[in-house]
């Protein structure tokens, strides 16, 4: 049946509502037309275009149940828009689809694409561009090896731990983790061994795929593993598995990556799942254990097509996204969101320091068209690359997409100018999937230091006795849409705390403007979001207390120019018990992964307490914010150098040489050298230039740089 033409919507529509659901969100959203107010005459607004206040679509349900529901069952479409100035409302007659003629009803609902459908046509085109290249063909060839593997296994619908560093070999064991129906676990390769003995304990895991060295460890350590378990084996036993690829493997070899790519291919795989859980990814909330995020497969599909909608994405086009892959937005924005769209996935390497330069070479060499970063890596990248600005002129580049944690307006618009090209902000948690408001790339939304406008979702402000906030007004940020999380795992308390009515509680304050954008202004909920990381103060307190001589430890978020915020703990000691940074590092290093640690530890005689007892945080933040960078007394470069060195690699100093380096000092990774290079500069007060980074292959190389900058 044929949709009948409809009348004007606040949105400007005046076709069928197939038809404005056929044009794309850029066309639609950048030039339709604006329906006056029939009676005042005034144009709509932003808000009046762009939010969904007043559809009849707003109801506290999520918006997959609305879609879901018959036409029959609905209630009648009578209006669309209120005016803003005199309450008018715009008359919509009847539809004979079971469409809306909204265009903020997602033009993805009435797609149903698959993550897995048939994807021909593009098999010899690149889907990973690194240090190695994979092509979408060869990528479907392994995801159906590991898919067969698992499902063996019996393993569909079952909890898998995914936990590999190497993107060669995660991308296909992700995906073909996902092909199977299995569910997995994501953490983070840095994964403290006591997490993953709760989960292996807790979260009725059926399967484990994680690098062979770290299956080895736990072994060691008498965790007790699932018999199902596919290592991977790391860079240096993959020369000698090559020869063994060549030949005839056994049943066994099906156990360990690479060795599962010599299995024949499967002649046929089961349907792939549309429905139930599709992965977990963890995130620290105000609670000491990190929480697992479940998104299920609708809420994936929908949020894939929005944000693959939104960025102009097809098949030509290639994605630079440097966030981790565990992460939501190196997941969603990343390796999923790349093979769904059939484009090219571009990731060097590991982002560090010492990487830029190779990063932009490959902005220009692979002709990239959109990057996507943590405000963080934006702020290196500038300090560090600025002299390599001109590889975004590569013909191709479209825009830079900044996520995961608040973009300050002195980043935003120093990277802006620096690379010449635009950046866009967005706003987001994992439990929307990644992103639910969008600042540009549309110059109305594009407003420097705001989250924009929400994008197929609903959004709303609201005060704490639960009423609506005005314009302008603070309150908390909710939101709701077809991408939010079915829940947390196994947490029903935890998901109805911030689930409610339809409505996700982001705990985040936040206002709207007058033209429908929305502003970040505080966090309601006690979270430190360091380098895109949100960290939680009472898991590192929680930590710090474990330890014998500690009596007493609050952490707190300090502001930072490179991360945004870094977490620094203050600790009381017991009587006559000793213990310095490097001891308590060390502690904290053996509980939590290497992002969660705190960037100093700073001792005192006691905590700021208020009558009833409890810590004082804003008294702490100002003490510990005027507390110099600990590097021990003495005017020694050398020893300054050692003495820093000590505390962020977490070593002993004796233990240290001049030729200590990143081969040969544990903990010398590439998040410890960014904190070196920044420790050093604020120690020094000096700028390092990136040849100056990148030649730090040692300590004593390091020593020699300080002094001939310091002369």
């Amino acid at each position: 049946m044929t949709a009948t033409a409809v009348s004007p919507c606040w949105a400007g529509t005046t076709t069928s509502s197939r038809t404005s659901l056929a044009i794309s969100s850029t066309r639609r959203r950048s030039s339709a037309p604006s329906a006056a107010c029939p009676t005042c005459a005034r144009q709509p607004s932003l808000r009046d275009r762009k939010a969904w206040s007043d559809c009849w679509w707003s109801k506290p349900v999520s918006t997959w149940q609305r879609l879901s529901t018959p036409a029959a069952a609905r209630p009648p479409p009578t209006s669309c828009r209120a005016c803003g100035a005199c309450a008018t409302r715009f008359p919509i007659p009847q539809l004979v689809s079971s469409t809306a003629n909204c265009w903020r009803i997602p033009s993805h609902k009435f797609r149903k694409q698959h993550m897995f459908d048939s994807r021909s046509g593009h098999a010899a085109s690149p889907f990973l561009i690194g240090a190695k290249t994979l092509s979408h063909g060869e990528l479907d060839t392994q995801i159906a090896l590991v898919a067969a593997r698992l499902l063996a296994g019996k393993l569909d619908q079952q909890r898998v731990l995914f936990m590999v560093r190497d993107d060669l070999a995660a991308m296909p064991l992700l995906l073909g983790c996902l092909r199977a129906g299995a569910i997995p676990l994501l953490l983070d390769p840095g994964t403290a061994a006591s997490q993953v003995q709760y989960l292996l304990e807790h979260a009725q895991v059926a399967g484990v795929i994680a690098d062979a060295d770290r299956i080895a460890q736990w072994q060691e350590a008498g965790m007790a593993l699932p018999a199902q378990r596919i290592g991977v084996a790391g860079a240096q036993a993959k020369g000698k598995l090559l020869g063994k690829l060549l030949g005839r493997r056994a049943p066994a070899d099906l156990d360990n990556w690479p060795g599962l790519l010599s299995a024949p291919t499967p002649a046929a795989l089961p349907p792939a799942r549309q429905e139930g859980p599709a992965y977990v990814v963890f995130t620290s909330g105000s609670t000491a254990r990190p929480k697992g995020v479940e998104m299920h497969w609708p809420a994936l599909l929908a949020h894939s097509r929005t944000i693959g909608d939104h960025y102009g994405l097809d098949q030509n086009s290639r994605l630079m996204n440097l966030m981790p892959l565990t992460h939501a937005d190196g997941l969603v924005q990343g390796v999923l969101l790349a093979y769904r769209v059939g484009c090219a996935l571009v990731r060097p390497a590991p982002f560090s320091i010492v990487g830029i330069e190779a990063l932009l070479i490959a902005v220009y060499r692979e002709q990239v068209t959109h990057l996507v970063a943590a405000p963080t890596a934006l702020a290196l990248m500038q300090q560090y690359g600025s002299h390599l600005a001109e590889n975004f002129g590569n013909g191709h580049f479209q825009f830079a997409v900044s996520c995961s944690a608040p973009l300050s307006a002195a980043i935003w618009t120093g990277f802006s100018d620096t690379f010449k090209i635009k950046l866009i902000n967005t706003y987001g948690l994992s439990e929307t999937g990644t992103c639910g408001l969008y600042a540009g790339p549309d110059a109305a939304s594009h407003k420097v230091g705001s989250v924009g406008i929400p994008r197929d979702m609903l959004a709303r402000i609201l005060r704490e006795d639960g009423s609506a906030a005005g314009d302008d007004e603070p309150g908390e940020l909710c939101l709701q849409g077809a991408n939010l999380m079915h829940g947390y795992l196994d947490n029903p308390e935890a998901t109805a705390a911030v689930l409610r009515d339809g409505w996700l509680h982001t705990g985040d304050q936040a206002r709207r403007d007058s033209d429908g954008v929305y502003w970040i202004t505080g966090r309601l909920k006690d979270l430190i979001i360091c380098g895109g990381y949100n960290l939680s103060p009472e898991a590192i307190n929680g930590v710090l207390l474990q330890h014998p001589a500690v009596l007493e430890a609050a952490t707190v978020a300090l502001p930072d120019a490179t991360w945004g915020e870094i977490p620094v703990a203050c600790v009381v000691l017991r009587p006559a018990m000793e213990a310095d940074s490097a001891q308590l590092l060390a502690h904290c290093g053996s509980h939590l992964g290497a992002h969660e640690l705190p960037k100093r530890i700073v001792f005192s005689s006691q905590l700021p307490r208020t009558p009833s007892g409890k810590v004082i945080t804003a008294q702490l933040q100002k003490s510990l914010a005027v507390t110099p960078v600990s590097a021990g007394s003495t005017h020694d470069p050398r020893a300054q150098v050692f003495a820093l060195a000590a505390e962020l690699f977490q070593v002993a100093p004796h233990t240290l040489q001049d030729s200590s380096g990143p081969a040969n000092t544990p903990g010398w990774d590439s998040l410890a050298h960014i904190n070196f290079v920044i420790g050093l500069e604020t120690l020094f007060n000096i700028r390092l230039s990136p040849t100056d980074v990148v030649h730090m292959e040692s300590l004593g190389a390091t020593v020699h740089m300080i002094n001939r900058l310091a002369r």
